[in-house]
């Protein structure tokens, strides 16, 4: 059951002083065959951000802990202009993207120092909760972007390794891309059976191959 609880935060960009609303606690019952967790009641995604009423600057709440004195990147927020959104869903939606659009430019302008692969995992969660097919395969196409680089760049754990060449074929297929998602799952398959696959991955990879599936059995 998802609880919330009010908030006092100043932003790091304008200094503005606002109040928002933060998870107290929350719970899931079961995952998608992406992993995205299936909440119990309300969704407590829009409320892991905290987005400023005056400059439109979006985060967790750990960086409105801070001042941020950089012009360039408060130069960048300021023309992004405030959140607005006439829907539940929009807000879930519009409060990742620019909550992910501010880690980028923390990240482009030394604020922060994040890899592909950490990109990777905190935009995944716009393309979870994408309502849109336009919307998901916007998402899904950005975070199949950081995969790839991490990949590259050797960024993945070698024990995670299966797990994310599978997770890139599932997204791909849940846009669409079904000859490149069967590259993956082909991929993971194979990999399944020289690693250790405790989480039993190969046969996942199997299953959305050939029958897919919404969510994860809970056996």
């Amino acid at each position: 059951m998802t609880t919330t609880s009010p908030i006092q935060l100043s932003c790091p960009v304008c200094e503005t002083k606002f109040e928002s609303t933060s998870i107290a606690s929350c719970g899931y019952a079961s995952k998608r065959t992406d992993f995205r967790p299936n909440y119990w009641g309300l969704n407590p995604v829009p409320f892991f951000y905290h987005s400023c009423p005056n400059c439109g600057f979006c985060s967790t709440s750990p960086f409105f802990k801070s001042k941020i004195d950089n012009m360039d990147f408060k130069e960048k927020i300021n023309n992004m202009e405030p959140l607005k959104y006439d829907s539940y869903d929009k807000e879930i939606s519009s409060r990742i993207e620019r909550a992910m659009r501010c880690l980028e430019a923390m990240n482009e302008y030394n604020i922060i120092n994040i890899n592909e692969f950490e990109l990777a995992n905190n935009w995944i969660n716009a393309f979870w909760w994408a309502k849109p097919l336009e919307s998901q395969k916007k998402f899904g196409k950005i975070v199949l972007g950081y995969f790839a680089e991490a990949f590259k760049k050797k960024q993945i754990p070698e024990k995670e390794i299966l797990l994310f060449i599978y997770l890139r074929g599932e997204i791909n297929r849940r846009i669409g891309n079904k000859k490149k998602a069967n590259e993956f799952f082909d991929r993971a398959i194979e990999l399944a059976k020289n690693v250790p696959d405790p989480q039993n991955i190969g046969s996942l990879a199997e299953q959305q191959k050939i029958n897919p599936k919404e969510n994860l059995s809970k056996n």
